[in-house]
C-alpha cells in the first residue's frame, strides 16, 4: 500500500492566514506527505509566501480565479498519493491528524472515504479583530454514518476529509456550479455509489474556524443563495437511494427564502450575524 497522501489545500488571497496551514502540516508526526497549495489567481504575495518554505514537500500551482471546487479538481493531475486529503487555507490540521488517519484505515481495508471528528468554532470578526466565539464542536457526534450526512445530522466540512485515489480514478469530482456546501455535494457523490465504504474516525484531528465578516464565501453569502444551493443539490440527488426519507427539503429553501424576505423588510439579521444573534 502506498501510504503516500496528497493534502490539497486551495486559497486565494490568504497570504495573511496561510502560514497556520502550512505549519500544521509541517508538524505533522507522520512524515511522508505532499502538500499541494492551489492559488486561484490570488493578487496578493501568495506564491511568494509558499516559496518561501523550503520544503520540496510543499508544491504551489497557480490558476486563473475560477473557485475552491476547480482548484480542488487540479488535484486527480498533480496528486502522487494514494490517498487525498483537503485541507482549507484558513484552518489547520493536528499534529497526529496523519498518523491517527492513516491507522484507522489500515485497520479498516474497505474504507474508500473517511472523516475525522473535528474542533469548530464559529468566529465574529469586526474590523480583522474577532468580537464573539461560539463553540460548535458538539456538531460532531459520537457515531456517524454515510446517511446522517445525507440527512444533514452534520454540518459537512471538508477540512480533514480524506478519500482512496479511486475516487478520482471513478470520474467522481468536485461540482464547479457550486461554491457553497460543495463538500457535503461531493461527499453524496461518493457515498451514494459507496454506501458501505465510508469510515468515521472519533478522534478530534482538526481545528476548523468558520469565521464571520471576513473574506469568506459563507461569510458573504445571502439567504438567497443559501436557498438556491439547498435546491441544486437536492434536484441533483433527489434519486439517490441514500436521500429517501429526507426531510431537510423543502424545508431548507423555504426557511431561508424567509429569512431573505424577513432581512429585506429588516426583521432578520443579517447572513453573517444570525447565528450569534441566536445563540
Amino acid at each position: 500500500m502506498n501510504n503516500l497522501v496528497s493534502i490539497v489545500t486551495p486559497t486565494f488571497n490568504r497570504a495573511y492566514i496561510l502560514t497556520t496551514a502550512i505549519k500544521s502540516i509541517l508538524s505533522q508526526t507522520y512524515k511522508n506527505w505532499e502538500m499541494i497549495i492551489i492559488d486561484d489567481g490570488s493578487t496578493d504575495n501568495t506564491k511568494e509566501l509558499v516559496l518561501s518554505f523550503e520544503d520540496k514537500r510543499i508544491k504551489y500551482l497557480y490558476q486563473k480565479n475560477a473557485g475552491p471546487s476547480a482548484a480542488r479538481n487540479k488535484a486527480p493531475l498533480t496528486a502522487k498519493g494514494e490517498w487525498i486529503a483537503y485541507l482549507d487555507s484558513d484552518n489547520e490540521l493536528l499534529p497526529n491528524y496523519l498518523e491517527v488517519m492513516i491507522d484507522w484505515i489500515t485497520k479498516n481495508p474497505s474504507a474508500l472515504y473517511v472523516l475525522p471528528k473535528g474542533r469548530r468554532t464559529l468566529e465574529l470578526y469586526e474590523n480583522d479583530k474577532l468580537v464573539k466565539l461560539i463553540d460548535d464542536t458538539e456538531d460532531f457526534p459520537k457515531n456517524l454514518t454515510i446517511k446522517d450526512i445525507f440527512m444533514r445530522k452534520l454540518h459537512f466540512d471538508g477540512n480533514g476529509f480524506m478519500h482512496s485515489r479511486r475516487i478520482f480514478e471513478e470520474g467522481i469530482r468536485w461540482d464547479e456550479k457550486i461554491s457553497r456546501m460543495e463538500e457535503w455535494e461531493f461527499v453524496m457523490q461518493i457515498g451514494e455509489r459507496h454506501p458501505g465504504n465510508f469510515l468515521y474516525v472519533q478522534v478530534p484531528l482538526v481545528n476548523y474556524h468558520q469565521r464571520f465578516g471576513g473574506d469568506g464565501l459563507v461569510s458573504n453569502t445571502t439567504y438567497k443563495q443559501w436557498a438556491e444551493t439547498f435546491e441544486y443539490i437536492y434536484q441533483k440527488h433527489k434519486n439517490d437511494i441514500q436521500l429517501k426519507d429526507q426531510t431537510w427539503y423543502p424545508n431548507r429553501v423555504e426557511k431561508y427564502l424567509k429569512l431573505d424576505k424577513d432581512f429585506q423588510k429588516g426583521k432578520a439579521p443579517a447572513p453573517l450575524l444570525r447565528y450569534f444573534t441566536e445563540n
